[in-house]
Order: C-alpha cells, then structure tokens, then sequence
C-alpha cells in the first residue's frame, strides 16, 4: 500500500498565507498538515509515498527531509500546476503507482486517526462520505446507486447524493482502470477538470464503496475560515 498525496495546488483562497508557503505546511496548532497526515499515515502502517508538487516543491521536500528524515517518498513536480488540475498531477505520477494498492488524499485533508484506520481495515475500493453533513454548494459530494458511488462531483445533488471528503482506498486494479481513463483525458488535453470525471465516465466497472464517518473529524482546508475551525477541533481531540 501507497500513499499519494496530492499537493501541486496554487491554494488561492489561502492568501496570504500561502503566498510563500504551500497550504499543506500551514499549521495546525503546532504542526503542518502534512506533518499530521504522515504521522497517522505511518499509525496504520503506510510506508511508502508520492507526494505530488506544484510551485515551491523544496519547502514541502525539506519540511518532509527535517520532520521524516528515513521516510520512502517521491516528488512528482508538475510544471504546469497554473493551467491544469491534478489529474495532470496524478498522471506524472503514474509509473510509481501500478504496483500496489493506493491510499490516495488532497494534501490539505485533516482527519483524526480512527477515520483512516477505518478505511485501511477496509481492503476495498472505498471513499470517505459524511451523511451527517447538509450538502455543500462547492465541494465534492458522491452520488449513491446500490450501494456504490456512481459519480463524483461539486454539481452532484439530488436526494442519492452524499458529501463526499477526497480520502479514497483504491486496490490496484481498480486504480488501474481509473489511471488509464486519465491518460484519455491527458492525451486529449482534457486537464484542467477534476480526475474524478475520468472516474466517472468509468465508474460502472468499479466497486467504490462509500464508507461513512459517524462523529469523527475529517475536513478540507480551504479557506481561513476552515483553518481556524480546524484548529479549534483539533484541540478538543
């Protein structure tokens, strides 16, 4: 198992913070966002990892060298991190990603320990989903059809649709398929759109289950707003 942690963003919504440092080292209460997740990555025995890096890609690999100095990590840089999204990112990654099953999570994902041991315990294609949560506007929500995630998006609404948190388990085969539907969308210069819509076109030959968080934590930071609730959160757990 591997993890591939996407961090190749701009995190415009974050400035000032991030005009000189990616959002996912801003802190949280003493320590980066990366620095946490690395440390519950490593709780549930992860021990290998793709970082994926857009522009300053020597802060995120000289925080990860000072904090994690023996960890087994690779930088995919992409240099085109202004025009397109991660799919393009995922894509450069893809010849360290098709031998293993993949823990795959946006680099400014906060969660608390039990959400990832519950999702490794899974061994299936899973994503993390809040029923709990009222839909938001424009984050990523799950649509639901027998028991499976069917489709993924910020426009998916309707009574079957759920909110949906960028933590998936992925096997290696299924990862397989959704990684050559991404190569499509590249080869077509189709890379300014979510990776999800590739999973999407796709999305009947894969079994993604989506596996609930109940009272647990487990948020995005997006916004000012968001790194403050974050904050306070993380200190009552």
């Amino acid at each position: 198992m591997k993890a591939l942690i996407l961090n190749s963003g701009l995190a415009r919504r974050l400035k000032p913070l991030t005009d000189n440092l990616p959002k996912c080292l801003l802190e949280i209460n003493g320590k980066s966002i990366l620095q946490r997740q690395i440390e519950l990555l490593l709780s549930v025995g992860v021990k290998k990892y793709i970082i994926t890096t857009g522009p300053l890609q020597d802060k995120i690999i000289n925080h990860v060298n000072e904090k994690f100095p023996e960890l087994d990590v690779i930088y995919p840089n992409n240099p085109k991190f202004e025009s397109t999204n991660y799919i393009y990112s995922m894509w450069l990654a893809r010849s360290e990603i098709n031998d293993d099953d993949i823990l795959l999570l946006h680099g400014d994902l906060v969660f608390e320990k039990s959400v990832i041991q519950k999702i490794v315990k899974q061994k299936k294609s899973s994503a993390i989903v809040d029923r709990a949560t009222p839909l938001p506007e424009k984050d990523f929500k799950g649509l639901i059809q027998n028991g499976k995630i069917t489709k993924i998006g910020i426009d998916v609404f309707g009574e079957k649709a759920i909110f949906l948190l960028p933590l998936y388990y992925w096997t290696k085969e299924d990862f397989e398929l959704w990684m050559n539907n991404i190569e499509k969308f590249v080869k077509n210069n189709n890379t300014s759109c979510y990776a999800e819509n590739a999973f999407n076109e796709i999305s009947d030959t894969i079994n993604l289950i989506p596996l609930d968080i109940v009272n647990e934590f487990c948020m995005e930071i997006d916004t000012l707003d968001d790194l403050n609730l974050a904050k306070q959160i993380q200190k009552k757990l």
